[in-house]
């Protein structure tokens, strides 16, 4: 297996920090609160994306635009699962919505 997944028992509104360098990669007091640091591989909803790398994308079955695109047929989490990058944690929170989740992978 080439993940971890970490779940975090945080709120939905709750900042969330990069194990290597602890900036805030989810940083609700910036108007654009997704701020990934070099460490960062994808920020992901159950719902979509909010950012990836191109090399973690290329690990993919899928590119993000077929997901996307087919967002009624997809899982996001199975997706990230099954990438082949070598070594990387997901650490899924709560979204807010009731049943959805967000994922943050991070280099391991």
């Amino acid at each position: 297996m080439a993940y971890q997944l970490i779940q975090l028992s945080i709120q939905a509104t709750d900042n969330i920090q990069c194990p290597h360098c602890q900036q805030h990669v989810i940083n609700w007091a910036e108007e654009q609160y997704v701020q990934p640091c070099e460490h960062t591989l994808f920020i992901a909803m159950d719902i979509g994306f909010e950012y990836i790398t191109d090399e973690f994308e290329q690990t993919m079955r899928r590119t993000v635009d077929d997901l996307h695109a087919n967002d009624d047929q997809v899982s996001v989490i199975a997706e990230l699962k099954a990438a082949q990058y070598p070594e990387f944690k997901i650490y899924q929170s709560d979204l807010g919505i009731e049943g959805y989740s967000r994922y943050i992978g991070f280099m391991a």
